[in-house]
């Protein structure tokens, strides 16, 4: 059986003032890929958008169980 598992996250865009902010997300968003692949999911596909707040990053994994 495959399953599918989604990840989204949402960086902030920040001045130089506040890139330890975006960069924390963006430590985060890597911890969490790394999980998923431990868990047994594999990367298939991420996609970035841009916004004038935030830049969302979705990235989706899939893991296939023998049965």
């Amino acid at each position: 059986m495959q399953h599918i598992d989604t990840l989204t996250t949402f960086v902030p865009v920040v001045g130089e003032d506040d890139m330890q902010r975006q960069l924390r997300k963006l430590g985060e968003r890597d911890e969490n890929m790394k999980t998923r692949t431990r868990m047994g999911y594999v990367l298939v596909s991420s996609a970035t958008i841009p916004g004038p707040q935030f830049t969302t990053f979705v990235d989706t994994f899939t893991r296939t169980d023998d049965e």
